[in-house]
This record gives structure tokens, C-alpha cells and sequence, in this order.
């Protein structure tokens, strides 16, 4: 039997750009006989005070939020409706085709990063480049296996054309956003390796080591690898789909030692994969097979989403944590859903319970702030709300929590169109951002527009 992975881990020891935007500022584009637009700004206050009374306004009601969580008059019903809400860990598969979502239960709004003046309105000057450690994570763009609803795990499917362009575009966004990195981390699977080339292509800096591991591959499907999700649910039963699924401690039924699609048969796996211990059983066949002594690893058969973050966590954690983040350095994860959810439900303190439910869209960057903790998204520039255009899963809720700065102020970075409905906003100012949105759309559409 397939045990779990626990001996296997002796190895490790065990902007500001936006203020052009904001109200007070007076934009004017003109667009001349000759295709060319001019730009002029000025800058007035005249509106400020009342966007500030609201931050001021919101930081009040969570500190008296926080007041009351610590009263002693605080009911014993009401603090464990908050330890409830509390998010935890979580962790998913790779497609959610037909699957319903419950919108009622995402209650916090994503932070948005709004994009630089500089990359909005051409001429403003250049994007100011990210120095700060930060963590980018991108799960991989579309294979052909997403697209067919197909259990890929450790089988190396190459990205459609539909996922080599959301790795370019991802890598534009980054760009656009002013990020650069330092170290490119990647599983060995082809589908990450091809998305951090695309996204640091972009970037116009192949040149960047990029180290790969097999712990942060996808979650090993075992005998399901390459069959059809829908025939496995047909045959198999809601049920037992669901619990090889999306089953935190579930494995799905493992693969032959004599299958393709068992990582002992693979070159790659046998020559470099040096960090896990040998198995006894395997190397009494192999051995038996060649009629000579040859020692063979114990290669993953089948896991579970815990097996796969087994595996994940710790390498994050002794690896790229000493190595990288604590030494000030901006670090891209390219890698695979359940990968990614194993380090989200790591980062974001995400309850086991509820980490299945947790969706990981392909090719979106999802920021994680090292400095408040939280992840972030990026703008676009459509103006779009990122609920409405990803699907997050029933879990959003856990994964975009409010950006808070350590003296419990909004984070400035999070765009105010995007914020939590929790957060005071005056009418004044709602209308003041519904029309700079209105504006910044036409502005896009090549209309000539006055701020």
C-alpha cells in the first residue's frame, strides 16, 4: 500500500501612480488632426477631504470592530460566529465544469491594484518598478486536458493556444504593474515550465534562474490520470467522484508499477528525483525484473490534495522562504491548481474543511503581499469586477480578505472601486468613482474625454 509522505521530508530538516485619478485631479485629452493625443494635468484638493473621512471613518469601525471581539461583555454565540468566519486552509482540482457556485458566501472583495498613471495615459513618465519582496503565484494557462475535462496530474500536457496566450497576458499585466523578479520557481511539468517562460518573456528577462522541483507538481491522480472526469462520475458514482476529487485526505486508486503514467517509469523522475527514500517492494520487483540488485525509489503512486501539500509546504517553507523571501527578494511561482492551494492554504491561515472549495484560475497572477499579508489582484483596465470575471470558488471569502496595514488603515494599494461592501464610502464619493470609471473606459476606447 501507498503510504503517506511523512518520512520523505528528512530532506528538509523539517502605488501611489493612481492619485492622477483620484478626485481632485483634472485630466484633459485631445486628440489632434494628426492621430496624436497631448496631456495635461493639474492638480486641485478641492475633493480629497472627503475620501479621507471615509478611510478615516472605516479604520474607526474595525478598531471598534476589534474592540468589541475583545469586551468581555462579548457574547459567547457571537465570538464563535467570528472563530467561524475565520478563514483557514484550503486546497483544489484543475476544472469545475458544470459545478454550482454559491455567490453568498464570498464576502470580502478582492484588493485591487489599480494600474500606474504611467502605463494609463502614454507620455506620464515610467512605470515605477516593485523593489519590495513580494510573492507572484500563477497557476498554469489551459491545456488541452482542462479543455477536454481530463485528470492530467503528473502527465505532461503542453498549454493549448488558449493558455500560451493567458501567460503572455499575465506577463503584459506584471509588466504593466512595474513587477520584476529575481527567481523563477516551477515544477517539471511542462505546462508551468512553458508558463513562466511566457510570463518572464514578457518581462524581457529569460535570463533569470529559474529552479524546478518536483514538489510543486500537480497533485498525482494515480490510476484517474487521463481519464475523463465525467466518465469517472458516471461510472463511480457523485459520491466516490467527489471524494477522489475534491477529498482533502482521499487518494484516488493508485497506478501499476508497470503503467506509463507511473512516475518510477519516467527518466526525469529516476535520474534527478534524489529527495525521497527507497521502497522496499519496488526495488524487490524491479530487482527481480533485471535479475540483478537495483534500488528504486519511492515514486508517488496516488495522493491526496494533504499528501500534495506535504510535499509543497515544506519546500515553500525551508526553501524559498530562507532562500529568497527573508533575503528581500521578489519570487514568481509558476506551478499547478493544487500546488497553489497548498501554499494558499498555508498563507492565508485557510480551514482544511474548506480549502476543496477554493478555485485557482488559470494564468490570473495572484499577488501575495509579504508586508499586510493578503493577496491581491491586479487591474486589468476594463474597469471590471474580478468576481464577476473569475471564478474563486465558494472559498473566495477566505482567500481576499480585507488589506489591512499594521496600524489596522485600509491598505492604500487596494483600489477603493473594489473594496469590501463592509467599507464606508459617502455617496459623493461613489458617484466621483463611478464616473473616473466611466471616464477611464471611454478613455480606452480612443474617446476624447475630460477629467
Amino acid at each position: 500500500d501507498y503510504e503517506p509522505w511523512d518520512d520523505d521530508f528528512r530532506f528538509f530538516e523539517e502605488d501611489e501612480a493612481w492619485s492622477e485619478f483620484i478626485p481632485g485631479s483634472s485630466i484633459q485629452v485631445v486628440t489632434n488632426g494628426s492621430n496624436s493625443k497631448t496631456y495635461a494635468s493639474s492638480s486641485s484638493s478641492s475633493l480629497t477631504p472627503s475620501i479621507q473621512s471615509s478611510l478615516s471613518s472605516s479604520t474607526s469601525l474595525r478598531s471598534s470592530e476589534r474592540n468589541a471581539e475583545s469586551s468581555p461583555h462579548a457574547s459567547n454565540g457571537d465570538n464563535a460566529t467570528r472563530q467561524n468566519l475565520k478563514p483557514k486552509i484550503l486546497i483544489l482540482d484543475e476544472d469545475d465544469v458544470g459545478e454550482e457556485q454559491s455567490p453568498a458566501l464570498i464576502s470580502a472583495n478582492p484588493c485591487q491594484k489599480p494600474l500606474p498613471t504611467e502605463t494609463v495615459l502614454p507620455g506620464m513618465g515610467n512605470v515605477p518598478i516593485r523593489t519590495d519582496a513580494v510573492i507572484v503565484m500563477i497557476r498554469h494557462g489551459k491545456t488541452e486536458h482542462n479543455k477536454l475535462g481530463l485528470f492530467t496530474g503528473w502527465e505532461d500536457a503542453p498549454l493549448a493556444p488558449e493558455g500560451v496566450k493567458e501567460a503572455k497576458e499575465a506577463g503584459q499585466l506584471l509588466k504593466a504593474h512595474g513587477f520584476e523578479f529575481d527567481l523563477v520557481y516551477t515544477s517539471w511539468l511542462t505546462r508551468a515550465i512553458e508558463t513562466a517562460w511566457l510570463v518572464i518573456d514578457e518581462l524581457d528577462c529569460l535570463w533569470l534562474p529559474i529552479i524546478k522541483t518536483w514538489r510543486l507538481n500537480e497533485r498525482m491522480y494515480g490510476d484517474l490520470t487521463g481519464l475523463s472526469k465525467r466518465m469517472v462520475r458516471q461510472r463511480h458514482g457523485d459520491t466516490q467522484f467527489k471524494a477522489w476529487r475534491r477529498g482533502y485526505r482521499v487518494r484516488p486508486p493508485p497506478v501499476s508499477s508497470f503503467s506509463t503514467n507511473y512516475p518510477g517509469n519516467d527518466q526525469r523522475y529516476l535520474k534527478f528525483m534524489k529527495d525521497v527514500r527507497y521502497s522496499l517492494g519496488e526495488t524487490i520487483i524491479r530487482s527481480i525484473e533485471r535479475r540483478r540488485i537495483h534500488l528504486h525509489r519511492k515514486f508517488p503512486k496516488s495522493e491526496s490534495l494533504k499528501d500534495c501539500m506535504e510535499r509543497t509546504i515544506p519546500y515553500f517553507s525551508h526553501q524559498i522562504v530562507p532562500e529568497a523571501i527573508n533575503m528581500g527578494k521578489r519570487v514568481l511561482i509558476a506551478s499547478s491548481e493544487n500546488a497553489i492551494r497548498g501554499l494558499l492554504m498555508h498563507l492565508c491561515e485557510i480551514p482544511e474543511e474548506k480549502i476543496v472549495e477554493l478555485e485557482i484560475p488559470n494564468g490570473l497572477p495572484l499577488i501575495f503581499d509579504v508586508k499586510s499579508k493578503c493577496v491581491k489582484l491586479l487591474d486589468d483596465g476594463t474597469g471590471r469586477d474580478p468576481l464577476e470575471v473569475y471564478n474563486f470558488g465558494n472559498a473566495a471569502s477566505y482567500l481576499f480578505r480585507p488589506c489591512m496595514n499594521e496600524d489596522g488603515s485600509p491598505d492604500e494599494e487596494c483600489d477603493i472601486r473594489f473594496m469590501s461592501d463592509d467599507f464606508e464610502q459617502s455617496e459623493s464619493d461613489r458617484e466621483t468613482v463611478d464616473l473616473l470609471k466611466n471616464k477611464m473606459l471611454r478613455f480606452r476606447k480612443g474617446e476624447e474625454i475630460r477629467l
